[in-house]
């Protein structure tokens, strides 16, 4: 005797996809709350977004009482079964194996009765969940259990040669086990584990070969052989399903599924469009006069594939009709509740995920009762920047594809948490896609090309555009990427050892390398590069527009291996990131521009405006010492940080004056540095001192700015007459407007030269806003 519970290979499959089907999704423009601690009322916490792959709560069974399930749990530990009713209360089963359909047999559908085997005894135990209450029924010798439907037990026995012969019907009477034989349909023979569905008084059984199929009376044992009308002759891929009025079955990759009345199964067959959802395969289910069907989602054929929630639960009339969709998206399990409709899980997305009862309405058309919702779970986040107030975080799994999402945090007044948006895909991984907020609103990364085995900078700005450089024409080790050292506006820096390389995105005819240095210390601050000749002490203030070279020496006797820079404010090091394992007491800190003194730091750290930020692995603390007054203070402590390998858990906004980390469940925490800032300036601009007017060109200046303004205004003027005023679109700390050399009716200004003037203010309030000036020439193009 046996109770045959083993798994196979399809199981294996099963479980796979559905594992695989559970998410959680960031919509762009989706708003996520913001919290702020008691003892920090400026900071914000932000609760890590949903996962894109719903939470699986896998279905087993569904009664008229309740349901059996089993929740996917959040630390990865086994999940029990348990009976959840309907009127709310929840229970264990234990010793249930969890047989669903498409595996080993079809358990404990249609009532309220679950079999639990027990030991290898050959007892199984005939339980009510909700009671608690059970009758031991005993599988015979020489018979293996393929279904359970309540109170009976189906068994099939072998001939000789491992052919299933026989189906049983095994029922507890006077506490007597009770086997009712049931040979096949004449010139039939019973599939291996021929029982697709049922409920407490009928199942649906299908032998070897698909052309027929058979309705069993659980009551009398009389098999009904039923003309299937499959496409092929296999019966592997038919599946059913039983509802008080109807009976439907379906092949996979028909296009069609047929139904018949329960009461005359052997009459007229009704075919039903199934609708197709791509590749999946249809799962069948029905309430009232309806076929439901949901899906289980194809196997991805590419790599890295878009993760994805489920397809759809739809519901087709059977007389005929257009479907509906019930569900957004929805797991492929659907079991039938014996007194009508179905039990679904799905919905919208991952946070609208719950386990659904499908019914019909007083018109008969299929309405949705939530039965138990289901929570989301965290998404990954695996790397986080801040810049110019935006802050970015790289997410495994937010997202059908692993990507940057970005949102604008305020700190100033109540803190506050913008609405999120989604910048550009991002790699997987740890080693590469740690990402660099570059002060205009876009984010640099790296990626590897595995075709040319190089990897390439990434800019990606807020409007959605995407621009690539390759910085070395050579083969890069996969295991590389963490070469992005700086980003400033158009420019970023990358590189290894002793070589770094300067990007221009913006060049003229594309993104283009405009610097080659061998040395390791190199930054940004607008179109300022800084780098040093390698001599001690020596640095170097390069504009990367006019190549004009400034010279400063700080107080280092050392070779510097490592430059910051924000303003006025220069970092350097003698260490640098690039020495491992090298003395901790090679000098280091800070130069100030503006009174030529070097202030020196009690640790190193990440530059920000007027005070550095240190991670101490050791401890795992990070940090913050301020040296704004041209003395550092001693360092004071942000949140305890521990290490983690390969991603980037903490920034500095040296645009703003912000410090974000990330903890490892995914909470991003946003503090302002205390830090008084300097005031707004101009880093970079591009205004060109001529513009030939021609049909859709425009005259566009841009500008850098040390962090976000507000309320910009360009004024165009003849002499001291304003003939435009037009507003400056910001981007991040950036600054942009377009001027097609008309007055604000369209009429075209005589060719000549104009002055202009740009206004704007500080966006935080804090300091004085700026006013800049220049002139360009206007003439007519052909």
């Amino acid at each position: 005797m046996s109770f045959e519970f083993e798994r196979t290979p399809d199981i294996a499959r099963r479980l796979a996809l559905l594992l695989a089907v559970t998410s959680v999704p960031v919509l762009a423009g989706l708003a996520v709350p913001a919290t702020a601690r008691a003892e920090d009322p400026a900071a914000l916490v932000l609760p890590a977004p949903a996962r894109h792959v719903p939470v699986q709560d896998t279905l087993y069974a569904a009664g008229d009482t309740g349901y059996l399930h089993r929740r996917e749990t959040t630390d990865g530990s086994a999940a029990t079964y348990r009976w959840h009713g309907y009127d709310g209360t929840e229970r264990t089963v234990d010793g249930f194996t969890g047989k669903v359909p498409g595996q080993q047999g079809y358990y404990g559908a249609g009532t309220d009765l679950l079999p639990v085997p027990i030991d290898a005894s050959g007892v199984v135990e005939l339980r009510d969940p909700a009671t608690g209450g059970s009758t031991p029924l005993t599988v015979p010798d020489g018979q293996y259990t393929v279904g359970s439907f309540g109170g009976t037990v189906l068994t099939v026995s072998y001939n000789d040669v491992w052919q299933v012969d026989k189906l049983h019907i095994l029922r507890v009477r006077d506490g007597v086990t009770t086997d009712t034989a049931v040979d096949p349909a004449a010139g039939e023979r019973f599939d291996r584990y021929p029982v697709v569905a049922g409920d407490g008084t009928t199942a649906v059984v299908r032998f070897a070969r698909g052309r027929t199929i058979g309705v069993l009376d659980l009551a009398t044992g009389t098999l009904t052989p039923v003309t299937s009308r499959v496409a092929v002759d296999e019966s592997w891929n038919i599946q059913a399903a039983v509802s008080p009025t109807h009976i439907a079955w379906y092949q996979e990759g028909m296009s069609t599924a047929r139904v018949v009345r329960r009461d005359d199964p052997a009459g007229a067959q009704t075919s039903v469009a199934v609708p197709a959802s791509g590749a999946d395969i249809p799962v069948v289910g029905l309430a009232g006069d309806w076929l439901l069907t949901s899906y289980r989602l194809a196997a991805p054929t590419g790599q890295n594939p878009p993760l994805r929630d489920g397809g759809p639960l739809k519901a087709t009339p059977i007389s005929g009709g257009s479907p509906v969709t019930l569900l957004a998206a929805a797991q492929p399990d659907l079991f039938q509740v014996p007194g009508g409709g179905a039990v679904a899980v799905g919905g919208a997305d991952a946070g609208d995920w719950a386990v659904r009862r499908v019914e019909t309405g007083a018109d008969g058309a299929p309405v949705l009762r939530t039965l138990s919702e289901v929570p989301a779970r965290p998404a990954t986040l695996r790397g986080i920047a801040l810049g110019v107030g935006m802050l970015v975080t790289k997410e495994e799994d937010s997202a059908p594809l692993p990507a940057y999402l970005t949102r604008k945090v305020t700190l100033a007044g109540a803190p506050a948490a913008g609405p999120r948006s989604e910048v550009t895909t991002a790699p997987l991984g740890d080693s590469y896609g740690q990402p660099l907020a570059a002060g205009d609103g876009s984010v640099v990364h790296v990626r590897h090309d595995d075709a040319t085995q190089r990897d390439v900078l990434v800019r990606a700005t807020a409007d959605g555009a995407r621009t690539e450089a390759v910085p070395f024409d050579r083969a890069a080790p996969s295991t590389s990427g963490r070469g992005l050292r700086d980003a400033s506006g158009r420019y970023a820096v990358y590189g290894g050892g002793d070589e770094r390389a300067v990007v221009d995105f913006e060049a003229p005819g594309g993104p283009a390398v405009v610097q080659r240095l061998t040395t390791p210390a190199a930054a940004l601050w607008g179109s300022t590069l800084w780098t040093t000749d390698g001599t001690g002490g020596r640095i170097e203030a390069r504009d990367l527009v006019t190549g004009q070279v400034t010279a400063h020496t700080v107080d280092a006797s050392c070779q510097i291996r490592d430059l910051r820079t924000v303003g006025r404010w220069v970092y350097w090091d003698c260490l640098g990131q690039d020495i491992v394992g090298g003395d901790p007491t090679t000098p280091f800190g800070v130069h100030d521009l503006v009174t030529g003194a070097d202030i020196a730091l009690p640790v190193r750290g990440t530059l920000g405006d007027g005070f550095v930020v240190n991670h101490d692995t050791d401890a795992g603390l990070l940090r913050l010492t301020d040296f704004h007054t041209g003395t550092a203070a001693a360092p004071r402590t942000l949140t305890g940080l521990p290490t983690v390998p390969g991603w980037k858990n903490h920034d500095v906004d040296k645009f703003g004056g912000g410090v974000a980390w990330l903890e490892t469940d995914g909470t991003a925490h946003v503090v302002p540095s205390g830090v008084p800032v300097q005031p707004l300036a101009v880093t970079a601009s591009q205004a060109p001192a001529a513009y030939t007017r021609t049909a859709g060109a425009a005259w566009t200046p841009a500008w850098q700015l040390s962090r976000p303004a507000t309320g910009a205004k360009l004024v165009i003027k003849r002499r001291t007459k304003i003939l435009r005023t037009l507003d400056a679109a910001p981007a991040g700390a950036a600054l942009t407007a377009a001027w097609d050399g008309t007055l604000a009716d369209g009429t075209p200004v005589p060719a000549g030269t104009y002055t202009w003037e740009l206004t704007a203010a500080p966006e935080d309030g804090t300091g004085a806003g700026i006013t800049l000036s220049g002139s360009v020439t206007v003439s007519d193009g052909a």
